[in-house]
């Protein structure tokens, strides 16, 4: 998996997709290597293995926090000596999913598994060695990290093993970010600072910094677990927050003191999701013959009658109402 530079602006928040396949067959390897490596990346690529190279990934840039998220086939990528006269000194974090990378730099190698980080500077010379796999890559500049982690200028590489305290949030808050839709652009520069705190965490926060880092990067991240537990989980009639929070390892009172801090309730917000899916429902012309009260069981209502009070008051309208004004 190749990585994006924090100075590299492909297209500001929207996610954007490189894959090899849309390259012209008889040029592919040079428009890989070349425009995509060595122009947009900066890095020296090439393939492990024979035959077609298989390169299909998803970049977001959050201005100074860069995301990745893609499936490769067998690479090697290498910031040359000639490259590092960029002047770019970002930390890069590797991530696999599914494969394994190693690091071979300053005569030393390191091997980062599934679970594991492997972490680097791009101001260093190296060569990443990745399997065919699905990797995530976080892209941070080092001026993000020097109030965040003690002796940051001495940090050459490092793998950081599963289980590392924050490695799990940051992980999942980056999958979450990677699966949005749209992201306001008032709150990109809140979550690049959400990144860099989850990151510093990770590979070793001053001890000063803690602090800032629960409060602002870890908080922002569980309230995004919270919420999209809360998306997948809602539907289900006996979804609570005892549930939420034994899959979080946290108390439902730390939920809501979360939740709180947004000015928002755990029962508030199932409810108006559970509201959502029906109004989804009625609205379904596929859907017509399905009894009203079946689509509020399936959206996670257990008693009828409250689900027609709440819905006429979250709506100003009834179900029937919703189903007559679609069909005019």
């Amino acid at each position: 998996m190749t990585e994006i530079r924090s100075d590299t602006k492909l297209a500001g928040a929207p996610p954007v997709r490189f894959s090899a396949s849309h390259l012209p067959p008889a040029h592919r390897m040079e428009i890989w290597r070349e425009v995509f490596g060595r122009e947009v990346i900066r890095l020296d690529m090439a393939p492990l293995e024979d035959g077609p190279i298989f390169h299909d990934a998803v970049f977001r840039d959050f201005g100074s926090a860069a995301l990745g998220l893609g499936v490769v086939s067998s690479i090697s990528c290498e910031r040359t000596p000639e490259l590092l006269g960029d002047g770019n000194n970002d930390i890069i974090l590797l991530i696999p999913i599914e494969g394994t990378v190693s690091l071979q730099q300053r005569g030393a190698e390191l091997v980062a598994r599934y679970g594991d980080v492997l972490v680097r500077r791009s101001d260093d010379a190296g060569r990443t060695l990745s399997s065919s796999g699905r990797y995530m890559t976080v892209t941070l500049p080092a001026r993000a990290m020097e109030c965040r982690v003690a002796d940051i200028d001495r940090l050459t590489m490092t793998v950081l093993p599963r289980g590392t305290n924050g490695l799990s949030l940051l992980t999942g808050y980056v999958r979450m970010l990677m699966a949005e839709d749209r992201i306001d652009p008032a709150t990109l520069e809140m979550i690049s600072l959400h990144i860099a705190d989850l990151a510093g965490c990770a590979i070793g926060a001053r001890r000063d910094d803690w602090h800032i880092a629960n409060q602002r990067g870890l908080a922002a991240a569980r309230l995004r677990q919270i919420h999209a537990a809360i998306r997948f989980g809602a539907a289900n009639e006996g979804f609570g927050i005892a549930e939420v929070a034994g899959a979080m390892r946290v108390t439902p009172s730390y939920i809501r003191k979360l939740l709180a801090s947004e000015g928002d309730t755990f029962t508030a917000l199932v409810l108006a999701r559970r509201l959502d899916l029906a109004f989804e429902a009625l609205s379904d012309p596929a859907r017509d013959a399905v009894p009203i009260s079946r689509i509020a069981l399936e959206a996670g209502f257990g008693d009828v009658s409250y689900f027609n009070r709440a819905f006429r008051k979250h709506y100003d309208a009834t179900p029937r109402d919703i189903r007559a004004a679609r069909k005019g």
